[in-house]
């Protein structure tokens, strides 16, 4: 009697409401393809929206497919980086279908964008491509290489303030390389011979052996995906792919301004450096992501600093940010000026105060002491205006209407000047006289002195008896005027508490 076959388990198919791992709640479908399906479901504990990756069921017959897809949740695990999707979850459905739950991504891949909008704006490929450069460096400084770059794999989202931010999926085939602890053995791919990927963005070594490449080939596929962002068009495009295969191996690409004459030059340069066939004579990332960012908005400039800070990379002097270094007084900058001017200013004003001030106390020293007339001065002033108004100004000149506006005529500065000179120098005989009066008295003059003629001659005088001629005293002012007498000591026959009366001369008006 025949022993009856066990039914085969049918293939696991997610569906909307279904719960996985006890904890994921499948919502819809939301891609498929021939490795796998990605469904949206929610993670009802955190309440978190996720997207999950189930292998498809035509290919979990495969071994080594299965272990390049439960590889990709540990190569993408590693890197920690913005530009690289998030793996928070692994698993099986009933012990036989692999999952891999990851951070849950709204907008399009790059192939969708290219198709629909063809081509891309210059500035928006150069930030996606420095965003691209920028996961690359992370990926590449945790020693691993992709293998499988193209624009299905490059995902846009955006930000709040509508900015693209690029997240690199799919590791599938990714390659480690060979570090301590890791022999370099790629148990996905273990025939040399293995060729996988796609390839039009397959580097020249990759199609003769996908096995032994580096971090390069990465920047070949990467040119090739801005090549074909910048022109909608592939930088290899042929009918078959061993067409394409050929292509890329004796031929190079079109000049991207022969298809897109906006492209700047050093775009185009920079991109065919990133598509030589020689890997030792190819661009590197670095390289890239500098010429990159002078095409790209201002926000993206954080991103090749990173790319250069990942990979050891000195910084660019263009990228560094400028420091305000003070110059010598020749090179001052226009706010200098303006600070030091301020500050002269401000010390050249306390000085014009203090004139000033002098200048005021002066004329009033001059004013009380009788040495300026403030009524004969007004009439000079008066003469003066009226000798100005009086006057012509030019060959036939008329007066002013009576309408017109009143001009008032300063008199000359030097009109002023000579008396407050007149009244700066009489206070400093007035000083003169007396720091004279408080010299000690105990120092007599000599005997034959001019003093004891004054006192003789004094003796029964009157005040109106004929005066000595009195002799200006340089410096003097007001017509020769002779300044006040000085006060001698006590004459030696004298008490000495006793201090002898001056003889002054009478004032003599004018």
């Amino acid at each position: 009697m025949p022993v009856p076959r066990p039914a085969k388990t049918p293939p696991f198919e997610p569906k909307a409401g279904l719960l996985v791992a006890g904890k994921y709640r499948i919502e819809r479908v939301i891609g498929e393809g021939g490795m796998g399906i990605v469904v949206a479901a929610t993670h009802e504990g955190l309440d978190q929206k996720v997207a999950i990756k189930f292998l498809a069921p035509e290919a979990i017959r495969n071994p080594e497919v299965v272990e390049r897809f439960m590889r990709e949740a540990k190569v993408a695990a590693k890197v920690k980086s913005e530009h690289v999707a998030r793996v928070s979850d692994v698993g099986r459905v009933d012990g036989s279908t692999p999952f891999i739950v990851m951070e849950y991504l709204e907008g399009a891949d790059l192939a969708a964008m290219i198709d629909t909008q063809k081509p891309l704006p210059i500035d928006e490929v150069c930030e996606i491509g420095l965003q691209a450069c920028e996961a690359l460096a992370e990926v590449h400084a945790a020693g691993i290489v992709h293998r499988d770059l193209k624009p299905s794999n490059l995902f846009i989202t955006r930000r709040a303030d509508g900015s693209p931010c690029l997240k690199l999926l799919d590791f599938g085939i990714s390659k480690f390389t060979t570090s301590p602890g890791d022999d370099g053995a790629d148990p996905a791919l273990t025939a040399t011979a293995t060729v996988m990927g796609s390839p039009s963005y397959m580097s020249p070594e990759q199609l003769k052996s996908t096995k032994e490449v580096d971090a390069r080939t990465d920047v070949w596929s990467l040119g090739a995906v801005i090549y074909e962002a910048l022109t909608a068009k592939p930088a290899f495009r042929g009918e078959t792919v061993p067409q394409v295969v050929a292509m890329i191996a004796s031929e190079e690409p079109a000049t991207p301004t022969g298809i897109r004459a906006d492209i700047p030059s050093e775009l185009e340069t920079a991109v065919l450096a990133c598509l030589v066939k020689n890997a030792d004579e190819r661009s590197s990332l670095v390289g890239l992501a500098r010429t990159l960012v002078h095409h790209a908005p201002e926000r993206a400039r954080p991103s090749l600093d990173r790319v250069e800070s990942v990979l050891g990379a000195e910084r660019s002097q263009k990228s560094m940010p400028m420091v305000a270094v003070r110059q010598p007084e020749i090179a001052r900058t226009q706010s200098s000026w303006g600070e030091e001017d301020k500050a002269r200013k401000r010390g050249g004003g306390s000085t014009l105060m203090f004139l000033a001030m002098l200048a005021v106390v002066g004329l009033g020293v001059a004013v009380f002491t009788g040495k300026i007339d403030l009524r004969s001065l007004y009439g000079q002033s008066a003469s003066a205006t009226g000798a100005a108004s009086e006057a012509p100004s030019g060959k036939g000149a008329k007066p002013a209407p009576s309408g017109s506006a009143m001009t008032i005529t300063v008199p000359p500065v030097a009109s002023l000047m000579a008396p407050i000179a007149s009244a700066a120098e009489a206070i400093g005989s007035a000083l003169a006289s007396a720091a004279s009066s408080a010299a000690p008295s105990a120092s007599a003059a000599p005997a034959g002195s001019a003093q004891d003629e004054a006192d003789a001659g004094d003796d029964g005088g009157d005040d109106d008896d004929e005066e000595p001629a009195a002799t200006p005293a340089a410096g003097s002012v007001n017509g020769g005027q002779p300044s006040p007498r000085p006060v001698y000591p006590a004459h030696p026959s004298q008490p000495k508490h006793v201090q002898p009366k001056p003889k002054h001369p009478k004032r003599r008006h004018h």
